[in-house]
């Protein structure tokens, strides 16, 4: 099995995303798992419409649970898409809420460990 396949499963990333590459650092200790969405389109967030994809931000890093002892953050330029209004809106991404920072696994460790004390 690849590292992107083994990345891909543990991830939860369904068919409309792939892991692209993973990217270790041992001065950093941190491993870097890049994705892409694979689709010409993608459902606009506000009308709900499918619409072809207009754009990519630029890349984003989000921080998801360790890999052994480095840090692991997800990265991946997200697609926008422009809706029938003429609105270009960003995709939402399975691995994180829109403005948040930390993947949700690494949201609920959080929870978790905050709540526990």
């Amino acid at each position: 099995m690849k590292t992107e396949d083994l990345y891909q499963i543990i991830l939860e990333i369904d068919e409309n995303w792939s892991v692209t590459s993973i990217k270790l650092d041992t001065l950093q200790e941190e491993v870097n798992v890049f994705i892409r969405y694979n689709k010409a389109k993608a459902t606009d967030p506000v009308t709900q419409e499918q619409c072809s994809i207009y754009d990519h931000r630029e890349e984003r890093s989000w921080r998801h649970l360790d890999t052994m002892q480095y840090k692991t953050y997800i990265k991946c330029s997200i697609p926008r898409v422009k809706n029938n209004l003429g609105k270009v809106n960003t995709i939402p991404v399975p691995w994180a809420d829109k403005l948040n920072r930390f993947s949700y696994l690494m949201e609920k460790k959080n929870y978790r460990s905050v709540t526990s004390n």
